[in-house]
């Protein structure tokens, strides 16, 4: 479906030289758009055609990519993928002299940003304080349109209700929960092209304010003074130890699962009452987890009940970082010899220092590392050794605390090698016969 823009591309004032202000750019999510023009009937007869150009490098270059009759009233145009465009209009007329007659220098008359990527978003939780939950967030963007950024929360089986935030691309709210049962939460935001970019969560009930969707992870983590613990299976060996064995020995193992902090239910038995114990989770999500044991006159702890607290919390993440790779430039001039990389990573459950890089110079490998361990800051230049090959492939590799791992490669290989071999005359050898 073409998008056509409530605007009229310039027909005066091209070629003129020392503009600083350009027009303000319009944003479309689809390639296909129509750009409107208009000749003064009294200057029709006089043309013969009106030339559409684009230039893709910010003016220093144009090309012809459309022409229509002075009659005519619109353009049809369909970009080659996500990014900047100018365009300038250009008329021929019945004797065929072009004006302008260069566009070199010209202003553009129209600029069209086309982005197709939505905004990625992610929540993460923050540490409990008092009977408020609370959340932080983080949206990557490079056209975020923070007017449109919304969020919502509400209890279980309630109601969403609007939750005032600053609108801010990086950000922290807290709010009085009251602690009834799970929250889910919910975030929007749109840029300006439309794409919308989201996330939810769960707050499992009597946990506070910890996020299931970022609960911490490593030996040392607690929820709600719990450990807990983060996965990439959803079949899992938990180590147990029993205490206190009379003579009539153990007769039962159960392994108890709550989802809500309310609801129980018995997940399993372990079958030869020795550790570890597997649990068969049923997917993703975060699973409060009690072992219960029975000895041989059914003395023993009894099943949990609504509210009660889990042994242990733990987080079922299947789902690897998203990854993209925005951009990969090599420096020009006196900066030769650098490689400067963009990327976008969001995950839920992102590790700290989660980003590596790589090069290979094919796209099926091996791979060779640049770096690794870096923080997820969004760019990294790299100084590229000596006897590494002039155009190579990179990858960009991102690790969450489960242990998924997501990854994106440059469809094309990086060309590093940008000098201009130049030749000079430096004599006469020998004398021509």
């Amino acid at each position: 479906m073409a998008v056509a823009f409530a605007v009229l591309l310039a027909l005066s004032g091209l070629g003129t030289r020392g503009w600083s202000q350009l027009p303000e750019p319009f944003y479309v999510a689809q390639p296909a758009f129509r750009i409107p023009f208009q000749i003064e009937e009294s200057e029709q007869s006089r043309l013969r055609e009106v030339q559409l150009l684009v230039s893709l490098d910010q003016g220093r270059t144009w090309q012809q990519v459309a022409r229509a009759g002075p009659q005519e009233r619109h353009f049809s145009y369909r970009a080659t993928g996500d990014g900047i465009y100018w365009f300038v209009v250009r008329t021929v007329d019945t004797e065929g002299r072009m004006y302008p007659s260069s566009v070199e220098g010209s202003r553009p008359g129209l600029i069209v940003i086309v982005d197709s990527v939505p905004p990625q978003v992610s929540l993460q939780a923050l540490p409990p304080r008092g009977a408020e939950a609370g959340v932080s967030w983080d949206i990557h963007d490079e056209y975020l349109d923070l007017s449109t950024l919304e969020m919502e929360w509400r209890s279980a089986g309630g109601d969403w209700q609007p939750l005032p935030i600053e609108r801010v691309a990086r950000g922290s709210k807290y709010w009085p929960a009251n602690g009834r049962g799970a929250i889910e939460v919910r975030l929007r935001v749109r840029d300006r092209a439309g794409n919308l970019g989201q996330a939810s969560a769960v707050i499992p009930a009597g946990t506070g304010s910890q996020l299931a969707a970022n609960s911490p992870s490593g030996t040392g983590a607690t929820l709600g003074g719990v450990p807990f613990r983060i996965v990439n299976s959803s079949e899992v060996s938990l180590a147990y130890s029993l205490e206190d064995v009379g003579p009539s020995g153990i007769a039962a193992v159960e392994l108890w699962m709550t989802r809500d902090g309310k609801t129980w239910s018995k997940l399993g038995e372990d079958e030869d009452k020795i550790s570890p114990i597997v649990a068969r989770l049923p997917g993703e999500g975060v699973y409060g987890l009690t072992l219960v044991v029975r000895n041989g006159v059914g003395n023993g702890q009894p099943p949990p009940r609504p509210g009660d607290p889990p042994q242990l919390w733990l987080e079922v993440d299947l789902t690897p970082p998203r990854v993209q790779i925005l951009s990969c430039e090599p420096a020009r001039g006196g900066e030769n010899g650098l490689l400067t990389v963009t990327w976008s990573a969001s995950d839920k459950n992102l590790a700290s220092q989660p980003i590596s890089l790589y090069y290979a110079t094919r796209p099926e490998g091996p791979w060779t590392t640049m770096v690794s361990g870096l923080e997820n800051t969004g760019k990294y230049v790299w100084r590229i050794p000596n006897g590494t090959p002039y155009q190579f492939f990179v990858r960009v590799e991102a690790v969450d605390r489960a242990g998924n791992v997501g990854t994106a490669e440059t469809p094309k290989p990086v060309i590093v090698d940008l000098s201009m071999p130049r030749g000079r005359l430096l004599g006469i050898e020998g004398q021509p016969r």
